[in-house]
């Protein structure tokens, strides 16, 4: 892969991480302050980075598969069928959830700007553009998106400069207690809700390693940076809504700018895995088609929801993939040979009852790693306890 591509797939992963719906997840670090908060956001994506994007992208790399499709190394056809599905239900309501996020962004701008308001104007323009990303040439989407993604890096520094700088303060606001586990794992679950599309994008590199910490990279850095955004934007405003504190802003119409079109970089690349999804299952390959359905089902959706269950949908996300590709991993990189599929079945069942039991503890690390290691712990010792018993 020459260093073209490898650039690509960095700017498209920087371009995926730079999202209004980062900088609200970021918001919500607000009451740990300053050190913890920022300590927690370094380490919660160096985990979902370092232990699941990286090996979830090579391993898509090392067997030309899409990011799902490498779950039949532990789950057979099957496993491949019902996690596509999974996935697709996830990615269909984070397309939801970002033409929600960007709408009520959008509005709070136009409203200061124009005195215009209208959540399903907003939202259809934003769902229109999707679609023009989706239906865009394959080189011709590189470099279109490139070119907004180095331009939005440039708005996130500008962001960046207006919160720390803004003269807006909003009335005192009781922040609701958040533990350091917790606040980690917000961290993770964001990584972890891209653990199902990295490979789709590695999938046909010749440079598996480059390619996968590239991409890693990429996110990495634009992830941290608009949560840092969110975390700033509360401590130095006092206001816990970032729309309020944009719309106060001196941005004006580049805010509004910056809010469509990362919202487009990010989101069209969950349509798109959605469709890839979806193509799994039903064999119907025309993704293309399949993207625009997913992204107009996903505008009916944000035109009839709220975000007060948004936290809830981050930790489902974490239970469900957590333990599936823990599993993953641990049956390609650790063990000789697979289980059978109906044990590590049971194994992906318990891990998310571990998850979500973990998740009540508060552990400084977060549910995410110690899910990790105790189905690796228990895959292991299956592995030999079937090696004895098929003797």
């Amino acid at each position: 892969m020459g260093n073209t591509k490898l650039s690509g797939l960095f700017l498209l992963w920087l371009g995926a991480a730079i999202s209004i719906a980062e900088i609200v997840t970021g918001t919500l670090l607000a009451p740990l302050g300053w050190t913890m908060g920022i300590t927690a956001i370094i380490l919660g994506h160096l985990i979902g980075c370092v232990l699941f994007l990286f090996p979830a992208g090579y391993i898509s790399a090392r067997q030309s598969k899409s990011a799902i499709e490498v779950t039949d190394t532990a789950f057979g056809h099957w496993g491949v069928t019902l996690f596509s599905l999974l996935n697709a239900i996830q990615l269909l309501g984070w397309t939801a959830v970002m033409i929600v996020n960007a709408q009520i962004a959008m509005n709070a701008i136009s409203q200061r700007l124009f005195h215009f308001h209208s959540p399903v104007v907003m939202a259809v323009i934003v769902a229109a553009l999707i679609v023009l990303w989706l239906v865009l040439d394959h080189n011709w989407l590189f470099r279109v998106n490139n070119l907004i993604v180095i331009l939005l890096a440039i708005g996130a520094v500008i962001l960046i400069f207006t919160v720390m700088t803004s003269t807006y303060h909003a009335h005192a606001t009781t922040l609701s207690p958040l533990g350091f586990g917790a606040a980690v794992e917000l961290n993770v679950t964001m990584a972890l809700s891209w653990l199902p599309l990295i490979g789709d994008y590695t999938q046909k590199t010749q440079a598996p390693v480059k390619a996968s910490f590239v991409s890693i990279s990429g996110y990495f850095i634009g992830s941290c940076v608009m949560f840092l955004i969110g975390l700033s934007s509360v401590l130095m405003t006092k206001s816990t809504d970032f729309t309020t504190v944009l719309a106060h802003s001196s941005l004006g119409l580049v805010a509004l700018l910056i809010i469509v079109f990362s919202t487009v970089t990010t989101t069209f690349m969950d349509a798109y895995s959605a469709a890839t999804n979806i193509a799994n299952i039903t064999q119907v390959h025309r993704i293309k088609l399949l993207g625009v359905i997913i992204t107009i089902i996903g505008l009916i959706i944000a035109l009839m929801v709220s975000l007060s269950a948004y936290q809830s949908f981050l930790y489902t996300i974490g239970a469900v993939f957590t333990p599936l590709f823990s599993i993953v991993f641990t049956t390609y990189f650790i063990l000789p040979h697979r289980l059978p599929i109906i044990v590590n079945f049971g194994w992906w069942l318990i891990g998310i009852f571990l998850y979500n039991h973990i998740q009540q503890f508060n552990f400084w690390c977060g549910p995410t790693v110690i899910t990790l290691l105790s189905l690796i712990i228990g895959l292991v010792l299956s592995y030999g306890l079937y090696r004895q018993l098929k003797k």
